[in-house]
């Protein structure tokens, strides 16, 4: 697996975040710059840990800034619209197999995920992986406000019974989210569960 142009990756990657900086709308504020450049750093961790080679890196490190483009057209079927934006940035720095490579792992990221690969299994853990760390509350809030504005929820309530839901029925696939992120994640089902509880008494 050989980059075609190996000077040209960072700059790609530096022009697909310049684009996402500029283009993405202000009412996304967990779909952001914050959250694309967390699941890059939380990639970065996964490289490390599992030793993976450098051309594998590259190509995760591209999918992983890539895989919300799409939300610079629409929030439906971003992953697809990421997938079909990004060719033109992609094919002459890689080959079709590295590109269906990035494809794959940002179709893993799609709710329900179905990882199919160990790479598309790290891409699908990075994306969530603020549900299992301490910063779920203040990460979810952002979420909260976003739901509100495509009218996804209404009100807190039916944001804690989602929020519960989709917590309990989410996996992590990788040994490291489950190693690092698991118990943490049962921790924050638990005080969500309470939230709703104190909501429902009010």
């Amino acid at each position: 697996m050989i980059l075609r142009n190996k000077n040209s990756y960072p700059k790609i990657c530096f022009k697909i975040i310049e684009q996402l900086k500029e283009k993405l709308p202000n009412y996304l504020t967990y779909h952001s710059m914050d959250h694309i450049i967390d699941v890059a750093n939380v990639c970065n961790d996964y490289i490390e840990y599992y030793d993976i080679p450098e051309e594998m890196a590259k190509l995760m490190r591209i999918a992983a800034i890539c895989h919300d483009y799409g939300y610079i057209e629409s929030s439906l079927d971003h992953e697809e619209r990421s997938i079909v934006a990004i060719k033109p940035f992609l094919t002459p720095i890689l080959t079709s197999k590295e590109v269906e490579i990035v494809n794959g792992m940002i179709r893993a990221t799609k709710v329900p995920q179905e990882p199919k690969t160990f790479y598309e299994e790290i891409l699908a853990d990075a994306d969530l992986d603020y549900l299992g760390r301490k910063d779920y509350d203040e990460i979810s809030a952002k979420l909260f406000n976003e739901y509100l504005h495509f009218d996804i929820v209404s009100n807190k309530i039916e944001w804690l019974d989602l929020q519960i839901w989709f917590l309990e029925n989410h996996k992590f696939h990788t040994d490291f989210a489950k190693k690092n992120r698991q118990k943490l994640k049962f921790q924050n089902i638990k005080e969500l569960k309470t939230h709703r509880l104190a909501a429902k008494l009010k």
